[in-house]
């Protein structure tokens, strides 16, 4: 995907080799993360972003965009114990204009 497509604060899901990913811009990073929420299945690209934070549209677990890992879960468990598990987070890099993502 075209890095200048991908402006600051904003997310995009895009699909790679049949994984649903998300991507999000925070700052000068470009971050990549599973676009599905562990919780419920909602689409994390229809959620909010919150800081570097994005919370599920469906029961409004959070989730760190640089790590993957549940900030709070949707039926207020303190984690690690909730519901949401953390999600694969993915290598990001940008080179010639186009984000690339490490799938390993």
């Amino acid at each position: 995907m075209a890095f200048a497509t991908l402006t600051p604060g904003s997310k995009r899901e895009v699909m790679i080799e049949g994984a649903t990913i998300l991507l999000v811009h925070v700052g000068p990073s470009v971050r990549a993360i599973d676009g599905i929420c562990t919780h419920e299945g909602g689409l994390l690209v229809d959620g909010t972003l919150e800081d570097s934070n994005i919370v599920c549209p469906v029961h409004g677990a959070t989730f760190d965009s640089e790590t993957g890992g549940v900030v709070t879960d949707p039926d207020g468990v303190v984690p690690p114990v909730g519901m949401a598990k953390p999600l694969h987070r993915y290598e990001t890099k940008v080179e010639g204009g186009v984000v690339w993502v490490d799938l390993d």
